[in-house]
């Protein structure tokens, strides 16, 4: 029996991380987005962090619903943000690189403001790779993928975020904990991806056991310091994700590197099959 068979057998309320789907699910999410960076190292630069993600998220969905401006954001807050945290807020999104002036300043008027370019290019790369991954788990998914460039898919996905965001600003714990909060570093996210590619790429199917790793080389990868990827893995290090391996230039990705990277993904999945209406359970 084909995984696509299996796959389209499973009750769709089955567990997400108990469907056939789920480890190459994982799996393709893991090389597809490291992929990306290996052809442009910057691809990412703009949400390369949980906290600056969760921004994004929040300019797209007030882009979509002509509110992204000062008194937008506050009306779109339901009142939870004061004029001047509104103003701090979308001062940080310009200074991440989210959005950009939509005209010149006016005295008087409300600015607006527009997604930058390059993070809508990046959020659409970033959706899109998980839909192909979803439609391992769940087939009803692939027509999704099929039309995610006519469809209103990316917009759906986008508006549910933004309302969880909204609701409970502190709800992305749950993609960084599992980890070891290393989703607040700048591109934290994509190097514990590395390493976990290195463990699928040496035939392993759970990302756990000695990793060869070069600390110049990671670090061009991701377009960043070396220093800055040493306080990464001291950050996953001090969570016991990972250990010092036999040799040098060798980690020990942990048990717990291998849970916490499949609790991540399965926290990940639920949300954006909810997104998409596929959560049945």
């Amino acid at each position: 029996m084909s995984a696509a068979t299996e796959t389209a057998m499973t009750p769709p309320t089955a567990p997400v991380h108990l469907r056939p789907g789920f480890d190459a699910a994982v799996r393709h999410s893991t090389h597809a987005p490291l992929a990306l960076l290996d052809r442009d190292p910057g691809f990412y630069r703009c949400i390369g962090d949980i906290p600056t993600y969760a921004l994004g998220v929040l300019a797209l969905y007030l882009h979509s619903t002509d509110r992204l401006y000062h008194r937008g954001l506050q009306e779109a807050a339901r009142d939870l943000f004061s004029a001047g945290r509104a103003s701090a807020i979308l001062a940080r999104m310009q200074r991440a690189g989210l959005i950009v002036p939509a005209d010149p300043f006016q005295r008087g008027r409300q600015r607006r403001y527009v997604p930058a370019p390059a993070m809508v290019q990046a959020f659409r790369a970033c959706y899109r790779i998980e839909l192909e991954s979803l439609a391992l788990i769940d087939p009803r998914v692939a027509p999704m993928v099929e039309g995610f460039d006519r469809s209103d898919v990316f917009d759906r996905i986008v508006a549910f975020l933004a309302s969880r965001h909204l609701a409970a600003p502190a709800l992305d714990q749950e993609l960084i904990d599992p980890l070891g909060g290393v989703g607040r570093r700048s591109m934290g996210l994509m190097c514990a991806y590395a390493l976990a590619e290195t463990a699928f790429r040496d035939g392993r199917t759970s990302p756990e056991g000695v990793v060869a790793i070069n600390t110049s080389a990671l670090a061009r990868r991701l377009g960043v310091s070396r220093t800055h990827v040493r306080r990464v893995l001291a950050t996953l290090r001090d969570a016991g994700l990972i250990a010092e391996g036999p040799r040098s230039e060798q980690l020990i990705l942990t048990p717990a590197f291998a849970e916490g990277y499949q609790i991540y993904f399965y926290g990940m999945f639920s949300v954006l099959l909810a997104a998409v209406g596929c959560l049945d359970g």
